[in-house]
């Protein structure tokens, strides 16, 4: 009997030794295989860096035989290839006669009553929702095209959003409140400059300047009402944005705040909010100042603008600092329920 309980014992033993190592090479492996921008330890702000793109639609909507519409086809997708590189556009050819069209993937309620025309179509891809932008007839001239491909506040975000926790884009009203959200901003570029030393860039667009059409009409802005703000960060990921009585330094700060979260499993960046149109490429991605590196550190490196930023001793190696936390954890379970597994098998066999 001894000799039993003996061998059953050390089945067991050996049963949670293996679970042991198993553990331990796993715990080993994600430490050593964890990236440095681990979700954990990055703000959403940086993890946007990581995602892609929400792309938007250009479509050609069109009878499925007409030739002239094919040759608008073709036009755009060689101005795609060439001068619209880097745009988060993709070139779609959508016949309207075809009863099996959704049009609400194209934003829009019904086949267009003139025909043929091209559609900007917006997406909101983490929502899996389309949106109307602008429209066309029959198609973009050059310069529709190249007002589509940029605008001089496009070309201020691309420059300051890499390396700013936000921009501000900020549209004055015309109302009889108008102007009055510029203290405000004032006042949140001032108090973000000292909790975080990339801080907060401004871009203020006229609603009625002509370069703009597209960015006013993506934003959803009308040509008259209130004071308008929107919080813009990634590759121009733009939030909700605040209107009139809204534009409170408190409403501002909060939407600032969930960018600067430090965790986006729960909070992806892609939930907060959807990306203009806008050129991007790898070296802007290169330029790129992370807030947070994975030490927890500022990305001083980056920009010589950041190199008086304190590092925080209390938050070096926080990714080693965790992982033995965590494997520790793991043993003494294991060992615990190796423990309670020999002491029923031996009380089985007494």
């Amino acid at each position: 009997m001894t000799g039993r309980i003996v061998a059953r014992a050390s089945k067991a033993e050996l049963l949670a030794g293996a679970v042991v190592s198993a553990l331990c090479a796993l715990a080993l492996d994600g430490l050593l295989a964890s990236p440095a921008r681990a979700c954990d330890y990055t703000s959403v702000r940086d993890a946007a860096y990581d995602e892609p793109r929400d792309v938007h639609r250009l479509c050609v909507i069109a009878r499925t035989d007409d030739a002239a519409a094919r040759q608008i086809h073709d036009r755009l997708a060689a101005w795609l290839d060439s001068s619209g590189a880097g745009l988060n556009l993709e070139l779609v050819y959508v016949a309207a006669d075809d009863p099996q069209v959704q049009w609400k993937e194209y934003g829009i309620p019904s086949v267009p009553p003139t025909l043929p025309v091209v559609v900007l179509a917006g997406r909101r891809t983490f929502e899996r929702q389309s949106f109307f932008i602008d429209y066309w007839e029959p198609a973009p001239s050059t310069e529709d095209l190249e007002r589509l491909k940029t605008s001089p506040a496009r070309e201020v975000i691309r420059g300051e959003v890499g390396r700013r926790v936000a921009v501000l884009l900020y549209m004055p009203g015309n109302d009889q409140e108008a102007g009055r959200a510029q203290q405000v901003i004032d006042s949140a570029v001032k108090s973000w400059a000292k909790k975080e030393p990339a801080g907060l860039a401004v871009v203020q667009v006229n609603r009625a300047d002509g370069r703009e059409r597209l960015l006013v009409s993506f934003t959803g802005v009308k040509d008259s009402g209130p004071d308008w703000l929107a919080v813009i960060f990634g590759r121009g990921k733009f939030m909700p944005p605040l209107e009139g009585e809204d534009v409170t330094e408190a409403r501002l700060n909060g939407l600032i705040e969930l960018v600067m979260e430090e965790c986006t499993c729960l909070r992806p960046p892609a939930s907060l909010g959807v990306d203009i149109p806008m050129t991007w490429d790898e070296t802007l991605d290169d330029a790129v100042v992370l807030l947070r590196t994975s030490d927890g550190a500022p990305d001083v490196a980056a920009d010589p603008s950041l190199a008086s930023a304190a590092v925080d001793p209390a938050n070096a190696r926080p990714v080693l600092a965790r992982a033995v936390w965590t494997f520790g954890a793991l043993v003494v379970v294991v060992s615990i329920t190796a423990a309670a597994l020999v002491w029923r098998r031996r009380q089985s066999a007494v």
